[in-house]
């Protein structure tokens, strides 16, 4: 397992025989082309420099020889995805006592959790709702609630964040 960007190294102990057998790798049954600048094949070893969603699938190393070929176990490869922002919180200047809606929309894989937080200080108590797809609603604006607000996406593999300005008039 491992994250978009990230190298990837799958190792496998190649069959033995005589004569030598050569070795070549399969990925989800086909051959795979190493005439990607990003995969390196040395023996048991296949290399992915930054790898990408695409990469995911079932990997086996082939041992071949005048006698004949025989593959190794499978290997699965899953790669997974930081999270990243499809619409980031903008900016906004309310008048006292009205209302605001930050918007916040993170994809990733896994799913990342999305969270917001206030940049000196708490979420105005009674006051706020996170909505099912992320947005923060502020109600009845106090000059207090002035400042930064920041939506906090993450998953196991990393963590993104995009912020916010409210000015209260």
């Amino acid at each position: 397992m491992v994250a978009a960007g990230e190298p990837a190294v799958l190792e496998c102990m190649p069959p033995r025989g005589h004569p030598e057998p050569s070795i070549s790798w399969k990925k989800d049954g086909a051959n795979i082309d190493d005439r990607d600048e990003r995969i390196t094949i040395r023996g048991g070893k296949l290399m992915i420099t930054n790898a990408r969603k695409s990469d995911a699938g079932k990997y086996v190393c082939v041992g071949t020889n005048m006698v004949g070929e025989r593959e190794s176990e499978i290997a699965e490869l899953t790669v997974l995805e930081r999270p990243s922002f499809v619409k980031r919180p903008g900016s906004q200047v309310v008048l006292v006592d009205q209302s605001v809606e930050f918007r916040c929309e993170a994809r990733g894989d896994p799913v990342p959790t999305v969270r917001w937080r206030k940049e000196d200080g708490d979420l105005p108590k009674g006051r706020y709702e996170i909505r099912e797809d992320h947005t923060l609603k502020i109600r009845r604006l106090t000059s207090a609630d002035v400042g930064s607000y920041t939506c906090v996406a993450e998953n196991m593999v990393g963590k993104a964040e995009a912020s916010a300005t409210l000015t209260v008039h």
